[in-house]
């Protein structure tokens, strides 16, 4: 051979041992020799393969040729079955010595057929060996999951460490209200064995599970379901009244809570049954007093029990009617007389026994000015002594009940005195 055509061999021969051997290194790297290998009956067939199954990978381990077959090749094509049928090839081992090789990034618990032919010298390869069933393992599942039910608005899920030291870290699903479970967090040790799962809903029950998964991102099987529970809300109050006979304010009563860890009350009220209700006050005892300068008003009230972890119970559908004493009955007056220079007002005796005595407002100038009042007058008459001459005068008479409350008004009486 001429030395340039050896020089020529020799590069040729250099790439293809370079490409080959990059083919061999990726198991996604096609082949130099086409969509399409022609086959040679003459290569040997690799025939007693075994397989070592792992949750994402399988190894492959088969009997060494012997010396007149390994003259012959220059390594061994790995092929997968395809779903559909076809044949993808999985990698090129360019080493005719090789009796081991594996394939990645798989699926747990999955199905995959292998086939693997020799590659001949002249880029030809022996008919494939027979089919190579194998599946891939899986991870045990994390053996036992616990979640609390007495804490408030959270639920801690705990779980005994996986054995496998593989294992990088778990996920916590929480199955939802279509029955699906979602990742709902992430732990990151194989040795920490705890999850809070905060904000929940009080009283609510849930259910979790645990995924371990390694350093190459498999996972494991889920854990069996930890039924976990938030805290419940207190029970309804029992024993609620409302006051309606007190003057400008209103009484709740309620019986003490059975439960042991309330340990306040809070009230709400609002104008009618349907309105929005406000929370007004809160106290350690069982009967609040809502203060109220209104005369005849009624509000309706709500009283819910907290306990130490500051829960609240639910605010009762039905409100309790509550009201102010109204205010007296008015007088009527009868008769408003100037006789020798002093008014007299008669007015009619209101015949209830809550009314315990009178009052007369006198105004100067009109009702624009401030009045006087005359208090603590017992009997249905009222003569005023201090008139001036030529000074025009209005009377107003109201009632006065044994707590205070006044009466609205009378009508006007108007005096004048002329002598």
């Amino acid at each position: 051979m001429k030395l340039q055509e050896k020089i020529s061999f020799f590069i040729v021969l250099t790439l293809f041992s370079l490409l080959a051997g990059c083919a061999s290194m990726n198991n996604n790297v096609l082949s130099l020799f086409g969509a399409e290998d022609k086959i040679d009956t003459h290569l040997p067939i690799i025939k007693n393969i075994r397989t070592i199954n792992d949750v994402k990978s399988v190894g492959f381990e088969w009997e060494s040729l012997g010396d007149d077959d390994i003259s012959l090749i220059n390594g061994f094509v790995l092929y997968r079955v395809q779903k559909g049928g076809g044949i993808k090839k999985i990698a090129v081992i360019k080493n005719p010595l090789a009796t081991h090789y594996y394939d990645n990034a798989l699926a747990p618990q999955t199905n995959y057929t292998y086939q693997i032919s020799t590659l001949g010298k002249n880029g030809h390869v022996s008919p494939r060996s027979p089919l190579i069933q194998v599946k891939t393992s899986f991870i045990d599942p994390v053996e036992s999951v616990f979640a609390t039910q007495k804490y408030p608005k959270e639920i801690k899920i705990i779980w005994s460490p996986h054995p496998n030291p593989s294992i990088s870290r778990y996920i916590i699903q929480r199955q939802n209200q279509k029955g699906e479970f979602l990742n709902i967090g992430v732990v990151k040790n194989r040795l920490y064995v705890e999850y809070f799962d905060k904000d929940l809903e009080d009283g609510k029950e849930y259910k979790y599970r645990v995924i371990a998964e390694s350093f190459e991102g498999a996972k494991s099987l889920p854990s069996v379901v930890g039924i976990g529970k938030t805290k419940s809300r207190p029970l309804p109050l029992l024993g609620l009244k409302v006051s309606t006979n007190l003057a400008r304010e209103i009484q709740i009563y309620w019986d003490k809570s059975p439960q042991k860890d309330v340990i306040k009350y809070k009230i709400y009220a609002g104008a009618s049954p349907k309105d929005h209700f406000k929370l007004i006050g809160e106290t350690t005892q069982t009967t609040y007093t809502d203060k109220i300068n209104t005369d005849g008003i009624q509000k309706f009230y709500k009283v819910v029990p907290v306990d130490k972890t500051g829960i609240q119970g639910e605010l009762p559908l039905v409100a309790l009617e509550g009201s102010t004493l109204g205010k007296p009955p008015t007088p009527v007056i009868l008769k408003g007389v100037v006789v020798k220079g002093e008014g007299i007002i008669q007015w009619q005796k209101i015949s209830n026994p809550a009314i315990k005595s009178y009052a007369i407002y006198r105004y100067e100038d009109g009702f624009s000015s401030k009045p006087l009042r005359f208090r603590d007058i017992v009997k249905n008459e009222f003569i005023d002594k201090e008139m001036k001459k030529g000074k025009v005068y209005h009377y107003q008479v109201v009632s006065v009940d044994k707590n205070g409350l006044e009466s609205l008004p009378s009508k006007e009486v108007k005096l004048l005195v002329n002598e």
